[in-house]
């Protein structure tokens, strides 16, 4: 199953983080001394032993609370919406590749410590678990910016244990909490290889939005950036 509604700016595809084309863009673009990445075999290493941590049932489940919203870049087989508590959505993290340069940096979205989350949990059979995830690990643990956790999400069937990723505090290029403001005015700002900050603003609190999970900093932020762009 995949989420079909349009998105705008440049999206990986799953194949780019399985044959790992989107770590090789990183490297074409000269941006390697930008990001320490994790090396593949330790990503999917945290993959097995995520899914060996699975509860029993018949799906393990993953959260997403930005791009994996609207660009899960792998085959799910079930999506609810849903709300993880522990954690908050927050832009906390510079992005100096994807979303923005080294001299003009974007922000990106972490879930950090505290608060409640809404978001989506998605789905996949037990038995396809490791294939589908695989480009889950390439993709989000393609740096150092993210661990990942085993969180509980209530959705409207009930509770569910889903892997999420959280910020790693000790990334460089974790920021911690900044004022509306600032966060927008690097968004407005930012643009990498992957296309304009905005867009990554933009399409993640419409998709929020369509799917009835309004989110009021997100939307805020919109608001403060459609500013700094008149």
């Amino acid at each position: 199953m995949r989420n079909n509604t349009p998105v705008h700016g440049k999206q990986l595809s799953k194949e780019d983080f399985l044959t790992g084309r989107h770590d090789q863009m990183i490297v074409e673009a000269g941006l390697e001394k930008l990001m320490k990445r994790t090396p593949i075999e330790v990503r999917m290493a945290r993959r097995d032993e995520m899914i060996r941590e699975a509860p029993a049932g018949d799906m393990v489940w993953v959260f997403g609370y930005g791009s994996l919203i609207w660009n899960p870049a792998f085959d799910y087989d079930e999506m609810r919406t849903g709300t993880l508590h522990g954690y908050h959505r927050q832009f906390c993290f510079w992005s100096k590749i994807g979303r923005g340069t080294p001299e003009n940096p974007g922000m990106m979205l972490a879930l950090d410590r505290g608060g409640s989350c809404k978001g989506v949990v998605l789905g996949v059979k037990r038995e396809r678990a490791q294939e589908e995830l695989t480009s889950v690990f390439m993709r989000e643990l393609t740096g150092e910016t993210y661990h990942a956790k085993w969180g509980k999400v209530r959705t409207n069937k009930g509770t569910v244990d889903a892997i999420t990723f959280v910020a790693n505090h000790d990334a460089e290029q974790y920021v911690g909490r900044r004022p509306p403001e600032e966060i927008a005015r690097y968004i407005a700002q930012g643009c990498g290889h992957l296309g304009p900050c905005t867009d990554y603003l933009f399409n993640t609190t419409q998709h929020l939005e369509e799917l009835g999970l309004n989110d009021p900093m997100m939307r805020r932020l919109c608001d403060l950036v459609e500013r700094e762009l008149s």
